[in-house]
């Protein structure tokens, strides 16, 4: 079964992603320091290319001084239930500047190696009630 939870460490940041649970449910943790954002799939944005899936999420919008997002490669990777699998990978920050900046629409990427774990999990589809 190709893997549906990853974990993925690199310096000062840790992204924990699961695929295919809920759509009201977080699907996507970020810490980097004391920063800690979550994403819900609708706010996951998702490409496959020729080098795996890149996920990427938005970081800091504003539409007047720029933005950032934050994005990795995540390899298919096979996993039976119960074991896990280790892989390394990239990320990649995405640093721009808004329509009112100057210059306009600059854009940088920033590269930082990641390693992570997979696995293939039971994700819950509905909330249940604790009791």
């Amino acid at each position: 079964m190709s893997a549906n939870k990853f974990v993925l460490k690199g310096p000062g940041v840790e992204v924990d992603y699961t695929i295919g649970g809920n759509p009201s449910f977080t699907a996507l943790t970020y810490k980097a320091g004391g920063t800690v954002k979550t994403f819900k799939p609708a706010a996951i944005e998702t490409d496959s290319t020729g080098l795996g899936t890149m996920v990427s999420v938005p970081l800091i919008e504003t539409i007047d001084v720029g933005g950032e997002r934050f994005g990795f490669f995540l390899p298919v990777i096979d996993v039976p239930q119960g074991q896990t699998a280790h892989f390394q990978t990239v990320g990649v920050y995405d640093t721009f500047s808004g329509p009112d900046s100057r210059p306009t629409h600059t854009q940088s990427w920033r590269c930082i190696e990641l390693t992570g774990t997979a696995q293939t999990v039971i994700v819950p589809l509905v909330a249940t009630a604790a009791g």
